[in-house]
């Protein structure tokens, strides 16, 4: 797996302990890190792209977010999952930043 310096970003320093006080829920978040993140944000889809490749299981991927990189989103609070949830960030972003 390749670094990941836009995922690391926007899970450490956007959804951080306190993300709440930033926005309404989570894609709020997504879309504050687009507004000011232009340049990250435009590799964010390849590099979730790349984890999602890398990473097979359902708890290694909440590792990643949770331990490893810094998040505070809990994916699977109500039944989701990490992948799942990655996948809709990477979709939503390349949607902002297409064009």
């Amino acid at each position: 797996m390749t670094t990941t310096p836009a995922l690391e970003q926007f899970l450490g320093a956007y959804l951080h302990q306190d993300w709440r006080t930033e926005a309404d829920d989570v894609w709020g978040v997504v879309d504050l890190f687009v507004r000011d993140e232009p340049a990250l944000a435009a590799q964010l889809s390849t590099e979730i792209a790349d984890v999602l490749l890398h990473v097979q299981s359902e708890s290694d991927l909440k590792k990643l977010v949770i331990d490893d990189l810094g998040g505070y989103y809990l994916a699977d609070r109500h039944g989701g999952t990490y992948r799942a949830w990655l996948q809709q960030i990477a979709d939503r972003v390349r949607a902002a930043t297409a064009g």
